[in-house]
């Protein structure tokens, strides 16, 4: 029935110029198919035509929340996940335009939210960024949320360590990205360090922003990074961020001992710097209180 369902859809496309004169046997065809079938359990090899970019163009327009899902479940679902990423990459330009479609329904949201899973960030990058980060920030996306952590953090990094990533991308997802940093086992090695976020950030007094990404360089940090030429900036910005929030010294040691509960590793771990710099803040802080 989904494979017919698709086939039908492809037909309608073909045979009318605009939604509203398909519109009627569109939507059917699409409900019949795909609405309120579980994903994990579509049979169904889609075969994907010409026709459906004219599919995806006409549905999204639409602004019709069902029929978005609709089609969102036929290219997402388990068993056509082989043209899943060359479907999505034919809509993303719509997709992304999604932030003003709410409230949105919460089969929609976990659908756009696979969907952003699937889809390449360079197919992302070559519409407008800046647009895909205010749809992230409506969707308002948690840990529950997510199938695959180490892809959202490079997700995530990707738009911080883009022009307008940094000061669009709201606190939460930063926040986001240290909670799957301390749950989620990963190596992305040197590739996390960026100094010019860190000074980004302390020069807009971004310091809720701040205090994340400083949680997540440490959680990211090489062992050989006691060593390298950035030490002393990173040390400067961190009691620069203790001055303007005491309470950041505490928290950042709350992250590492969680995050040591999920690896199994015990306080030896902690980079020594780390160590020494949240010391060092900590006896600022008391001649502070006491003058």
């Amino acid at each position: 029935m989904t494979e017919l369902a698709y086939e039908w859809s492809s037909v309608v496309c073909k045979n009318y110029s605009s939604f509203e004169e398909g519109k009627d046997i569109l939507l059917l065809s699409l409900e019949i198919g795909f609405r309120h079938l579980d994903p994990e359990w579509i049979d169904a090899k889609l075969i994907h035509t010409e026709h459906h970019q004219k599919l995806a163009d006409i549905i999204f327009k639409s602004e019709n929340g069902d029929a978005i899902a609709d089609l969102l479940h036929a290219w997402t679902s388990r068993s056509t996940s082989h043209v899943a990423c060359t479907s999505l990459n034919i809509c993303v330009e719509h997709l992304i335009g999604l932030y003003y479609l709410y409230p949105l329904s919460s089969r929609l949201h976990n659908l756009i939210v696979h969907a952003i899973q699937l889809i390449s960030y360079e197919a992302i990058k070559q519409v407008r960024v800046e647009e895909f980060v205010r749809l992230l920030n409506n969707l308002h996306i948690g840990v529950g949320d997510i199938e695959d952590g180490e892809m959202w953090m490079k997700l995530l990094l990707d738009i911080i360590q883009s022009d307008r990533g940094i000061q669009d991308l709201s606190h939460p997802y930063w926040e986001l990205l240290v909670e799957l940093a301390v749950s989620w086992q990963w190596n992305l090695e040197k590739k996390i360090y960026n100094p010019h976020i860190m000074m980004s950030l302390e020069d807009a007094k971004e310091w809720d922003k701040l205090e994340c990404w400083i949680a997540f360089i440490w959680m990211s940090w090489p062992s050989e990074g006691d060593k390298t030429a950035d030490v002393e900036d990173i040390r400067r910005v961190m009691l620069s961020l203790f001055h303007q929030r005491p309470g950041a010294i505490q928290w950042l040691e709350q992250k590492w001992r969680h995050k040591l509960m999920w690896t199994e590793n015990n306080l030896q771990h902690i980079p020594e710097l780390f160590q020494q710099i949240c010391k060092q803040g900590h006896i600022e802080a008391a001649e502070q209180d006491i003058q």
